[in-house]
């Protein structure tokens, strides 16, 4: 994938979006959600490469939580992994091109798409975001789950799926952020995945197939019980069928 956008440059348009919006001390106190990485995370970690999936199906379950229970009370290690496999498999099927438009499309012009995720986070919507570095054998990507953005600090606190009880700092100001021993050094916020009418389906789909008490409809997307920030239309590139 061409065209992420480094961090520095994030940080300055995070910097003018705030501006713009809404004042400082009113984002510092509001843009974040109540997302506990002690009870709402995955137990497993991310070894097998599962990280998109563990933070779209973290977020949906915790948007949405369908039986009650926070995620790590009502998903044993063996679901988890059944989950996160076939999650993975469909986003790296169906999405990852999806994904890759969306990003190079707002490349030097990110101040839309963070002050999207501002938003979600001060609704109280966890946001997904992808990170990237360019190797030798070609781009390596990583997502983990932001549930707070801390402007005065320059920090977006996140859930990274390679650490399971620990929460993570992006800082906007660096160069790159590293999760064990890789570093990325850009960064994209793929608003064109929050909502994405494929992926919840597949996302409820897994759920009733493994893991439900009670059967979850697979359908229309499922809606959270706050005002959701963003929903974007129907993406009529992607015609999927959950099973």
């Amino acid at each position: 994938m061409k065209g992420f956008f480094s961090l520095k440059r994030v940080f300055l348009c995070a910097l003018l979006v705030a501006l713009l919006s809404v004042s400082q001390a009113i984002i510092s106190n509001s843009a974040r959600a109540s997302f506990d990485i002690a009870q709402d995370s995955f137990t497993i970690s991310n070894a097998p490469g599962y990280c998109f999936a563990i933070a779209a199906f973290a977020r949906w379950y915790y948007l949405n939580r369908p039986d009650g229970l926070p995620l790590r009370k009502m998903l044993n290690d063996k679901t988890q992994i059944k989950i996160a496999k076939q999650l993975q498999e469909f986003y790296s099927k169906n999405l990852v091109r999806i994904q890759a438009d969306f990003c190079n499309r707002y490349n030097g012009n990110n101040s839309e798409p963070f002050r999207k995720l501002v938003s979600g986070l001060t609704a109280g919507e966890p946001r997904i975001v992808l990170l990237m570095n360019r190797g030798a054998s070609g781009a390596v990507l990583h997502a983990v789950l932001a549930f707070a953005w801390l402007p005065e600090k320059n920090l977006l606190k996140v859930y990274d799926p390679n650490y399971t009880s620990e929460e993570r700092y992006i800082d906007l100001g660096s160069s790159g952020y590293t999760s064990l021993d890789i570093t990325y050094h850009a960064i994209c916020f793929p608003e064109a995945l929050e909502y994405h009418d494929g992926l919840i389906r597949k996302i409820q789909y897994l759920y009733s197939a493994f893991a439900a008490i009670k059967p979850v409809g697979v359908g229309p997307i499922a809606r959270p019980s706050f005002l959701k920030a963003s929903a974007p239309g129907k993406n009529t590139r992607l015609v999927e069928s959950p099973q």
